[in-house]
């Protein structure tokens, strides 16, 4: 019975490891890949405040108004600037305000848990205990809503496939 079933999950891998193979992709235009990828962007955040870094290393950051063929086109300092995406490979866009009113929605959440938790755990607690109970719970909400929400995220407009 063991053997038998052994057999049979051995045919079937095989049988799908060569149908991968055969219907697999079997070379990817890296170039057509950046083209989507710059495409995709431009249309999800165009008029949104990007960053990126240079080939010198010099960091920009501006309000992504246009992608060309060769550059992203951005509003710095209320005026048009070209530069070359040829060797910029992540974007960064950082944090907005919707997020950091994420960050203090947690922290109050927090501090709110920890009361309802001093509340209940004890039946008449002290005022001090309280109050540290609530700000360690203000304090702990914040860092959890940070570290989850207010962060900067990293596009990847590269044209290279990650497995």
């Amino acid at each position: 019975m063991l053997a038998l079933l052994i057999k049979n999950l051995t045919k079937a891998s095989f049988t799908c490891f060569f149908f991968s193979c055969l219907l697999g992709q079997v070379e990817t235009n890296s170039n057509q890949v950046r083209k989507i990828r710059l495409e995709n962007f431009k249309n999800n955040y165009k008029g949104k405040t990007i960053r990126f870094t240079t080939e010198n290393s010099k960091t920009i950051q501006g309000v992504l108004v246009d992608i060309t063929e060769n550059d992203f086109v951005l509003s710095v300092n209320n005026s048009a600037k070209f530069y070359k995406h040829e060797n910029v490979d992540f974007v960064y866009l950082p944090p907005v305000s919707e997020d950091l009113y994420i960050t203090a929605g947690f922290s109050a959440l927090g501090g709110l848990a920890g009361y309802a938790a001093m509340v209940i755990a004890i039946q008449k607690p002290k005022v001090e205990l309280i109050g540290t109970v609530t700000t360690i719970g203000t304090v702990l909400g914040f860092f959890v809503g940070k570290n989850a929400f207010y962060k900067t995220q990293k596009i990847d407009i590269s044209g290279h496939l990650r497995g």
